[in-house]
């Protein structure tokens, strides 16, 4: 059994209502694509989300304090951008003149691609959601780090709502840092090794044109939709490591990274919609992934400018200026 049927049985169970047939597997297919729409925007958020935390191994002093800003930025490959889709894997759907289709995701752009479905013997239609229709994002934020006890750094990160086009996206995330050199070497380190942990919120709102769900018999729509409210969260653990040449530091880092997302539909207020958004937070799941990290600074008085290129199913690029305050 597929988690989408799963999701559907447990939800109607626990709602103790007898679902009917055709609107059971309307949800499972609706679910199919739903799934594959939301995961290369989470897979993109999760990377770019805990990337740049570090330009060096060093914990600042006890009660030093520094701050930085940054940019992110992430190119979207064809690949992340849309996904096929067989109408062999639908249980009421049918592609409209077609067996397959490419379909955007959250971070493709508009296509009209339309699915037609049935229920209780009426004909509707639905048309592929919309994404951000952008090749490449880049977000602003600004970052502190508080030196503490025991070569212990306190890292928290903000990155204010941005627009683009009709859709907002914001930040935040907070991490440790902990210096494991000083257990094997007190002074004159060649080399620095630290413990890195981060855990960050993304909040993403799309929206788009309102997209009707109303049978071809003229009855009133089942459902009107216009947008999706993605929250994404990551979990990130790891080494990393730097040297210092002169006024030059290479940093590097290998991260674990765990991460799930929460989503709903918005539109105008149905009982289909309300069911709907209750079976997607049923199919919440967590996914895992590892990202490699390859950086460089340079240092000059109480300042440094870095860059970093990380990679794990994106490649994202960061460059940040940090301003050691006291």
């Amino acid at each position: 059994m597929s988690r989408y049927h799963l999701a559907v049985i447990v939800l109607f169970f626990s709602l103790f209502t007898t679902a009917q047939p055709d609107l059971n597997d309307v949800f499972h297919d609706f679910l199919i694509i739903l799934d594959r729409y939301n995961e290369p925007a989470a897979e993109a958020s999760t990377q770019q989300t805990g990337a740049g935390y570090y330009t060096t191994a060093k914990s600042l002093k006890k009660f030093e304090f520094a701050a930085s800003i940054g940019i992110s930025g992430l190119p979207f490959p064809n690949s992340k951008q849309f996904f096929d889709v067989r109408e062999d894997e639908f249980l009421n759907f049918t592609i409209r003149d077609a067996d397959r289709a490419s379909v955007p995701t959250a971070l493709g752009g508009e296509k009209r691609v339309f699915f037609d479905f049935e229920i209780e013997g009426d004909d509707y239609e639905f048309q592929a959601l919309p994404g951000l229709g952008t090749d490449f994002f880049a977000f602003p934020y600004v970052q502190g780090q508080l030196g503490l006890w025991k070569e212990t750094e306190f890292i928290i990160r903000y990155g204010p709502q941005i627009t683009i086009e009709s859709s907002d996206y914001a930040l935040y995330g907070a991490g440790l840092k902990h210096n494991l050199s000083q257990y094997f070497q007190k002074e004159n380190r060649k080399w620095e090794v630290a413990f890195l942990t981060n855990i960050n919120w993304s909040d993403f709102n799309l929206r788009y044109k309102p997209l009707a769900l109303e049978p071809a018999s003229g009855d009133p729509a089942i459902a009107v939709l216009d947008g999706t409210l993605i929250d994404f969260y990551s979990l990130n653990a790891g080494l990393i490591a730097s040297r210092d040449w002169n006024s030059w530091t290479v940093s590097g880092g290998l991260i674990y990274t765990n991460s799930w997302i929460d989503y709903r539909l918005t539109g105008e207020k149905s009982q289909f919609l309300d069911i709907f958004n209750q079976v997607l937070v049923a199919l919440s799941e967590r996914k895992t992934s590892f990202r490699a990290d390859l950086g460089g600074a340079y240092n000059w008085s109480d300042w440094t400018l870095a860059t970093q290129v990380s990679y794990s199913q994106f490649l994202n690029f960061n460059i940040q200026g940090v301003y050691q305050i006291f």
